[in-house]
């Protein structure tokens, strides 16, 4: 081995060591913030109560212990409705978690969410330390495990953080295969991304059009269309194995067949000739004449709500940017929009902290404060399409990276467009996005780091 592979080599080891060190760092500190999260008990309604310790209620975690709640009480094939309404993966994972001990079913589940976040952005950033993109793997990771959002979500009962966790290892496992472009370790890294695939779409699926996307757009580059066809069929089928479970468990349960009963709903808080884009207390969306089983409704208010915006074109663009400007709004700020008041962020927000005040309310959702929001959103939509841009030009792994992304983010800006507009619904793909705004923000101010990754001798 030559003495400039060598240095290489001794390089990218001594990488993934600082690497692992940071990760671990933010690890052993979240550690230390749950076991200083106080102990509540949680009103659940009809006389139930539960104990919050070392974790703290998400935007739906009323609505996640109440479904976990039945499923203690009545088993699997509970009848509440709250399971059926909304995905019932989440409360299962819940219930997973409890055989390792219910009094310290929640404590258990801010820990494991911790690793798991912990080691996703850890695995990510160790495959990009293969690749040209290896001179802004330690600041990606940094972006990624200090985001206060994204990091803290991890402590909140909520989908996100395994959302975001899981897309990430998806990411890097395409990544790692394609550094490596082994034929026998293919169907290993396909094995672990259809499972963790699925199990993703099993707690949120509305993930299921990106990520099978995502599977499909990687395996026919990877092995041709002939074989990828295969490999497809055989992905797809363990990919929708766990959210068929739903299905079969809400058929159990209450006879409906379908793994949630709340898709019409959403759609319809969205639409309308009144609507704003986002959450409304006011009796808007569109009117649906609908009949038959939970499902048939829910499958009926679908249609009407897409009928009615290929039948108001002008109406519908007014909502789509409304709710493209939500999807990528602060998260405070006069431009906030969405179900995030519960970020553990705004407990430290300096902004939140200065809009206590009138003098700081006035300030912050002024005109002033209207300026710097906007550019918040600008400059975030700048570094999103500038990475994007700089990615497809390293080619490589790089273009695969800008695909992926690409499908990921793409995809689900524009399920919110047709859904309801809220930054919440962001925090899923923020370990992607904040990639590739970091990627941006390199390409616009330390050019020279991506000049020399492009030059060295990895993919």
């Amino acid at each position: 081995m030559s003495a400039k592979n060598k240095k290489i080599i001794l390089k990218k080891d001594n990488l993934i060591k600082k690497l692992a060190f940071w990760a671990i760092a933010i690890f052993v500190l979240k550690i230390f913030i749950i076991y200083n999260i106080g102990e509540i008990n949680f009103n659940l309604g009809n006389g139930q109560f539960i104990k919050i310790n070392g974790i703290w209620l998400g935007a739906d975690g009323e609505n996640y212990l109440k479904g976990y709640q039945a499923l203690v009480q009545d088993g699997v094939f509970a009848k509440e409705a709250i399971l059926n309404y909304w995905p019932a993966g989440y409360p299962l994972f819940l219930l997973l978690l409890s055989l390792l001990g219910k009094s310290w079913v929640l404590t258990t589940l801010s820990i494991v969410q911790s690793i798991v976040f912990t080691y996703a952005s850890y695995f990510f950033t160790k495959q990009l330390s293969a690749t040209k993109l290896r001179n802004i793997a330690s600041p990606v990771l940094i972006l990624l495990i200090l985001n206060p959002t994204l990091s803290l979500s991890s402590l909140v009962i909520g989908y996100e953080s395994l959302v975001a966790s899981g897309i990430l290892i998806c990411a890097g496992l395409i990544v790692k295969d394609f550094i490596e472009k082994n034929n026998s370790k293919l169907k290993i890294y396909l094995l672990h991304y259809s499972w963790i695939s699925g199990f993703i779409i099993f707690i949120q699926p509305r993930f299921i059009v990106s990520l099978i996307l995502v599977m499909v757009f990687w395996m026919i580059i990877r092995t041709g269309l002939k074989f990828g066809v295969v490999t497809i069929v055989l992905s797809l089928a363990l990919i929708l194995l766990m959210p068929a479970t739903l299905i079969y468990r809400n058929n159990q349960a209450t006879g409906i067949n379908s793994i949630s009963t709340n898709l019409g709903t959403t759609m319809n808080i969205g639409a309308g000739a009144d609507a704003t884009g986002g959450y409304d207390d006011k009796n808007i969306g569109v009117e649906c004449n609908v009949s038959g089983s939970v499902s048939q409704q829910d499958s009926q208010k679908v249609k009407c709500v897409l009928t009615w915006y290929l039948e108001n074109p002008v109406t519908s663009a007014k909502l789509f940017y409304n709710k493209s400007v939500y999807f990528w709004s602060p998260w405070s700020g006069p431009l906030a929009e969405g179900t995030m008041a519960r970020n553990p962020w705004s407990k430290i927000n300096p902004i939140t902290n200065i809009a206590s005040t009138p003098a700081g309310s006035s300030l912050v959702y002024g005109n002033f404060g209207k300026i710097i929001s906007w550019l918040w959103i600008l400059a975030g939509m700048y570094l999103l399409f500038t990475g994007f841009y700089k990615l497809w030009k390293i080619g490589g792994v790089g273009r695969i990276l800008s695909v992926v992304a690409g499908f990921t983010i793409g995809s689900n800006w524009l399920i919110t467009l047709i859904t309801i507009g809220d930054n919440r619904f962001r925090v899923p793909i923020m370990g992607l996005s904040l990639f590739i705004q970091g990627v941006g923000f390199v390409a616009t101010f330390n050019r020279k780091a991506l000049q020399i990754a492009q030059v060295g001798p990895l993919r």
